[in-house]
């Protein structure tokens, strides 16, 4: 049986926009591999030590320092304790909580966005057909399954071999409209 080149061409034009069109959508984060206690636990101090270490220059001796040289009185280094009030700061502290990913569209590359609209052309068309197509280069299972769910979402009763037959119609319609 001899193979027409123009349907192979089709065919891997075809897989070229499942794969575009399956990873269309991608999350913002990047780090979703990371384990939100795995980043606490860098987070943390971890010892007293550390956090001490951590919090020096915080403790109010630069501003009481700076009052001390302020006020002007000889031999006053720094002012003490029970002279000056602790800054004043609101809580606004906040419960923990996960902020939800943003899926970004990264779209569909511009030499197969004919093909996007194709398909839709084929939706208008053949309904039948265009989800056959999208089931069948955008889902990575077995024929059998991409029927089931073309079946489901159909609504019909589809059975592989018509599945098959859908596919191979409209694989001649795409050679068709790229000849046109």
């Amino acid at each position: 049986m001899q193979l027409d080149p123009s349907r192979e061409a089709m065919r891997e034009i075809l897989r070229l926009w499942g794969l575009a069109s399956a990873n269309r959508w991608c999350f913002s984060r990047g780090d979703r591999s990371i384990h939100v206690l795995e980043q606490a636990r860098d987070l943390a101090p971890g010892t007293k030590e550390r956090a001490l270490r951590d919090l020096v220059g915080r403790d109010g001796n630069d501003r009481r320092r700076l009052m001390a040289a302020g006020a002007g009185v000889k031999g006053m280094d720094i002012v003490p304790m029970w002279s000056c009030e602790p800054i004043r700061a609101a809580n606004d502290a906040d419960h923990p909580h996960e902020r939800p990913e943003i899926a970004v569209d990264q779209g569909i590359p511009q030499e197969l966005m004919w093909v996007e609209r194709a398909v839709g052309q084929m939706g208008r068309q053949f309904p039948l057909r265009a989800l056959v197509v999208r089931t069948e280069y955008t889902v990575s299972a077995s024929q059998a399954v991409k029927a089931n769910m073309v079946q489901d979402l159909y609504g019909g009763r589809l059975t592989l071999r018509q599945y098959r037959l859908e596919l191979d119609r409209s694989l001649d319609w795409f050679v068709g409209r790229m000849a046109a």
